[in-house]
């Protein structure tokens, strides 16, 4: 025993040795690699920025210019004369903010209830649910035209935003979260008088925090960008949404600088709700990750 004791010490000690090296020789290598994924993740958006100021001899020159020789700002003043563009601003931000606003609060009650009450056939109901997820939503469109034209909600908000306001990945999302937290919490609440829509509006709905940022900014997102569903039930010029409008653009843009300048700034406003939501969005993320 006292002559195979110092092997094991050994062999121990040269694992340990190797081990930070193999590591150090192979991070540079991970690293090169995200490096090579960040600028192909990212170069298309810089040309897009870039080419917007670009001039439409630069843009289109047989030798690629990575960056303007005098900057024009022009296309971004020209682009709102070509195109309504206020107007399919204006109708993203209303159907994209109430969905948004709808959608948390729906899915956050129905993620509740399957969470935290019980009723017959819960677990089928929520089966059910997460089936959905499996169906092409291509396969929905034209029952729900059907059934919206039958309506009178073609060219309105609400057909627009009425399909958007409950997902399958938003119950599910809040469902886990809602099971993270002590039932203990609502019988506790129960036994002081509290109503089930207090106990979720007042104490739960504020723990889950992290989740309803989540959720909100993956609704905003999933809205702000539909395009087929906003272009069937809504042909009307009028009441084309921002995502519609980029895809007719072409036909009045004068050159490709006028077209990437409208979709730069149809960009802005996502850029700017995830930095808003980025704490609450990776602490959802992480919240919903590790489960103890």
């Amino acid at each position: 025993m006292q002559v195979a004791a110092p092997r094991t010490t050994t062999r121990l000690g040269a694992r340990t040795t190797h081990r930070p090296a193999l590591q150090l020789a192979t991070r540079p290598l991970l690293y090169a690699i995200l490096l090579v994924c960040a600028f192909l993740t990212a170069f298309p958006f810089y040309w897009m920025l870039i080419g917007s100021f670009m001039t439409p001899v630069e843009l289109f020159s047989p030798i690629p210019h990575l960056w303007p020789s005098t900057w024009d700002p022009s296309a971004y003043f020209r682009v709102f004369d070509l195109v309504p563009l206020g107007r399919y601003f204006a109708n993203s931000f209303i159907t994209a903010g109430v969905t948004m606003v709808g959608g948390v609060i729906i899915c956050s009650a129905a993620g509740y209830a399957f969470a935290m009450l019980s009723f017959p056939g819960r677990s089928i109901l929520f089966g059910l649910t997460l089936a959905t997820l499996m169906v092409p939503y291509q396969s929905r469109v034209i029952p729900l035209f059907v059934m919206f034209a039958s309506y009178g909600l073609l060219n309105t908000y609400l057909g627009i935003i009425l399909p958007g306001l409950a997902g399958a990945f938003g119950v599910f999302l809040m469902r886990q979260f809602f099971s993270g937290l002590p039932k203990e919490l609502r019988e506790s609440a129960l036994i002081d008088g509290a109503s089930e829509v207090r106990i979720f509006a007042q104490i739960f709905l504020p723990l889950a925090r992290p989740a309803v940022a989540t959720l909100a900014l993956f609704m905003f997102l999933q809205s702000w960008d539909q395009l087929l569903w906003p272009m069937i039930v809504a042909p009307r010029p009028d009441m084309r949404t921002l995502q519609v409008g980029l895809a007719f653009i072409n036909q009045t843009a004068l050159t490709w600088n006028h077209t990437m300048a409208a979709v730069v700034l149809a960009v802005v406003p996502i850029v700017i709700a995830f930095v808003i939501a980025q704490r609450q969005f990776i602490a959802g993320i992480a919240a919903g990750a590790v489960k103890e």
